[in-house]
């Protein structure tokens, strides 16, 4: 994760989470007036980032398996591509939803004064939207395909 920060210019290679770039909801306050502290932002980050390193891999790792099917030959209209383009957009969907409520939820329990809830959404979102509406187009690929072949 510190190779990925110093990548992306980022020189504070401690575990960072910069939250939703499309902030839905936001709400936050103290009881005292004390801010939350940078310790307090980065033990929530460190509880969370492993979560998203985790998430990304294992995106990463399962669209790389479908672009090596597709290299070898196989066909995107198949059952089994459809579905397994649609199961990684919703893992995209859901994980882009879950994070930042996991984060909002982690940051007020480390925040001994109060709370700070930011919910929204970040190109993830939209990438598992495409991806689900392709995978959608493949299954209905697939279904003209049978009939194609049903009138045969």
């Amino acid at each position: 994760m510190s190779l990925f920060q110093v990548l992306q210019g980022n020189s504070n290679v401690w575990f960072t989470y910069d939250g939703p770039s499309f902030a839905v909801f936001s709400s936050g306050g103290s009881m005292n007036g004390y801010p939350i502290t940078d310790a307090e932002y980065r033990l929530a980050a460190a509880i969370i980032v492993p979560l998203i390193v985790l998430v990304t891999s294992y995106v990463f790792w399962k669209g790389g398996q479908l672009f090596k099917r597709l290299a070898n030959g196989e066909t995107p209209f198949n059952p089994l591509f459809a579905r397994s383009l649609k199961r990684l957009s919703l893992i995209l969907i859901i994980s882009d939803i879950l994070i930042p409520i996991l984060h909002s939820i982690t940051l007020s329990v480390i925040y001994q004064d109060g709370h700070e809830f930011i919910i929204g959404l970040t190109s993830s979102f939209v990438i598992g939207i495409i991806l689900y509406a392709i995978s959608e187009i493949f299954y209905y690929g697939i279904e003209l395909q049978q009939l194609a072949d049903e009138t045969v």
